[in-house]
């Protein structure tokens, strides 16, 4: 079934191969990485392990060979973000053990980056036996673990024949996603018996795992991961979120929005605010902080705001400028950088979480918010955190809206009610409190398995 997949996978990218180029151009709008995908950086090694028979391994920068690295791997930003606990509290056991960092995005790159210096951070290369072939050889992990649940055949297949050790943490299976294996259960049956230990996040896809081939001695029940987020320290910025805009203006931030979400929030926003955002009961200005999901989107979210006439400011364009003090209160500030979001998440009065007010997307994590003692509204369209975003409602730190006409009620009542908004924002910081724990049971799961030595 491996040859058969792999010859079906290579005749649909060489048909499709500038349709490839033109989706990852179009998602991210260059074509960086795409080095990285096909590891050209371990073709000279690849070619001299083939010819001497000897695995080549990373070298650093004078030439000298680098001891095998644990291999960590986070799809983006939230997955990435999500085991910075996990590889603080393993780097506290063990702080001689280098680490490798895949991800699928440059989103998730650069926090990576930002977040592990220390380590060697690439992007995922195409699931092709050939590419893992030269990453093994370059890389030559020691184990991989992977945040939730990134199941590509090929590796699978590569980590089977290595023996290598590998592991999921805080994984979940959805109800669409576990139809659909198990109509291809003849295929990727062997493919769920792979992974040495299996640590969910709930108990429901405890159940799935196993009935889709994971022995059921291999898999452990944590909790969420992303209860344990521990809020990153205050960038040095020169121009940063309290000195941008002084410490009495309120910010309301609208984070990781996609089409379709700015035009409601502006919709919403506009039906509360008046005279540049000076009308509320707290006489405080107010400022929208407007941060895009994809970095792609900034131009055409900039294009919408001039076209409806706000007046908005690009934090781009004064990120790292010489501005000592506070500047203009824009009606809108477009949040167009990358790794600031949850810097605005601390300075916010309360957060409007993106992916939720349209459908297709399925909402993107608000604990990074509450963290902060901050409410969180968001709409009804939560199936990638439907357990986070049901707790925080049940305990008054969410506040759902089913609509445009919903948002713009509530915004109301949240920009003239501060009570209420600071009450929400600390029911949704003790739900963050009360469900953490997982990182400590994880840590042990991975190393009774063995993975962790």
């Amino acid at each position: 079934m491996f040859i058969v997949y792999n010859i079906i996978l290579s005749i649909l990218l060489f048909l499709f191969w500038p349709l490839l180029l033109w989706y990852l151009y179009r998602r991210q709008g260059n074509l960086e990485g795409l080095g990285e995908r096909l590891v050209t950086y371990g073709w000279f090694f690849g070619f001299r392990g083939l010819f001497f028979r000897r695995p080549a391994v990373p070298h650093s920068e004078r030439g000298a060979e680098v001891c095998p690295s644990l291999w960590f791997h986070g799809a983006s930003v939230g997955e990435v973000r999500m085991l910075v606990p996990l590889l603080r509290a393993r780097q506290a056991e063990y702080p001689e053990t280098a680490l490798l960092l895949t991800t699928m995005t440059l989103t998730g790159r650069q926090t990576a980056r930002q977040a592990f210096p220390e380590a060697k951070v690439v992007l995922m290369p195409l699931d092709l036996p050939c590419c893992w072939a030269l990453f093994f050889r370059y890389f030559q992990p020691a184990a991989l673990i992977i945040a939730e649940t990134e199941l590509w055949p090929n590796l699978f297949d590569c980590v089977r024949r290595r023996r290598l050790p590998l592991a999921l943490v805080n994984a979940r299976l959805s109800r669409k996603s576990f139809v659909n294996y198990q109509i291809f259960n003849f295929f990727t049956k062997k493919m769920f018996g792979v992974p040495d230990v299996v640590v969910v996040q709930d108990r429901v896809s405890a159940a799935r795992f196993a009935g889709l081939g994971t022995p059921v001695e291999k898999i452990i029940f944590s909790g969420n991961l992303k209860f344990d987020l521990l809020p990153p320290p205050e960038r040095k910025l020169k121009i940063g979120p309290r000195t941008l805009l002084g410490p009495e203006i309120q910010l309301v931030v609208a984070g990781s929005t996609h089409p379709g979400e700015e035009e409601l929030i502006l919709s919403a926003w506009n039906e509360n605010i008046a005279d540049n955002g000076s009308n509320n009961n707290n006489n405080k200005p107010l400022s929208l902080v407007l941060a895009p999901r994809h970095p792609q989107r900034f131009a055409a979210v900039a294009k919408l705001l001039d076209d409806r006439g706000i007046d908005y400011l690009r934090f781009s364009e004064i990120k790292d400028s010489l501005v000592s003090g506070p500047v203009k209160v824009p009606a809108v500030l477009l949040l167009d950088t990358l790794g600031d979001l949850i810097h605005f998440y601390r300075r916010a009065g309360f957060t409007i979480i993106g992916g939720t007010l349209v459908p297709g997307i399925g909402g993107h994590n608000p604990l990074e918010a509450a963290l902060f003692a901050k409410a969180v509204i968001h709409g009804p369209y939560v199936a990638n955190f439907k357990d986070g975003f049901e707790l925080l409602d049940e305990a008054g730190g969410g506040l759902p809206v089913a609509d445009g006409r919903e948002l713009a009620l509530l915004l109301g009542r949240c920009l003239n009610d501060r009570e209420f908004i600071q009450s929400a924002g600390l029911k949704a910081q003790a739900t963050v409190e009360r469900n953490r724990g997982a990182v400590q049971r994880t840590l042990q799961a991975l190393i009774e398995k063995g993975i962790f030595r």
